[in-house]
């Protein structure tokens, strides 16, 4: 994002839209594209893993996997409401202290960040204008596996995300959202030294797990 990134999403990302999410979170669990992730994760059987969530919203894939996949979290998000919640649910949840909590746009304090064996960004990429930058810093800083969702590729979401944007635009807003090329995400991080091992699609979302080789 640019530089104005928090604050950008701060006026994006709403503490109402926070809070509905969290308790939505509570009652129903976790996301569908957000249980692939989880899913496909736990399917390397990974043991005390450390992870960084990018952009890690109300914190549920670290609210899941730090019950049996990892013993700590790093949460990166450029939305102050979102990462309140996601304190307030670690805290309630008793692992407080498991997690870092960083307001930030991850590209840039990534150099101020120990790598981790697992990095997820669950709805990031789509919000994120330059995918190379993101994912650079990303891959860089995975040292086993990489999860990512993003839109699908399909001519509805290409109508549906412009429509979108448009009405951004009108409101003089300038958050926006992106339809980011899939095969070239893939061939990206193939060249970081990565292979993708799950593939999953929903409706709207896709999601993409890596192994480093």
């Amino acid at each position: 994002m640019p530089c104005n990134c928090c604050e950008i999403t701060d006026s994006a990302f709403t503490e109402e839209e926070a809070k509905a999410e969290l308790r939505q979170y509570r009652r129903r669990g976790p996301m569908k594209q957000t249980k692939l992730m989880l899913e496909a994760i736990r399917s390397l059987r990974l043991k005390k893993a450390n992870l960084i969530d990018i952009g890690g919203g109300i914190g549920a894939i670290h609210h899941e996997l730090l019950g049996d996949v990892a013993d700590e979290a790093t949460h990166v998000d450029a939305s102050s409401a979102y990462l309140k919640e996601a304190k307030q649910e670690a805290a309630r949840r008793g692992h407080s202290e498991q997690v870092r909590f960083i307001h930030a746009d991850f590209t840039d304090v990534a150099s101020e960040l120990p790598k981790a064996d697992i990095v997820t960004l669950d709805r990031v990429v789509c919000c994120y204008p330059d995918f190379r930058r993101l994912l650079k810093a990303a891959a860089e800083h995975s040292q086993r596996a990489l999860a990512f969702t993003y839109p699908r590729e399909v001519w509805y979401l290409r109508i549906g995300l412009t429509v979108i944007n448009f009405f951004q635009t009108l409101r003089r807003d300038p958050f926006r959202v992106f339809l980011h090329p899939v095969a070239e995400m893939d061939a990206f991080l193939k060249r970081e030294g990565f292979t993708r091992v799950t593939l999953r699609r929903l409706f709207v979302w896709e999601m993409a797990l890596y192994q480093r080789l």
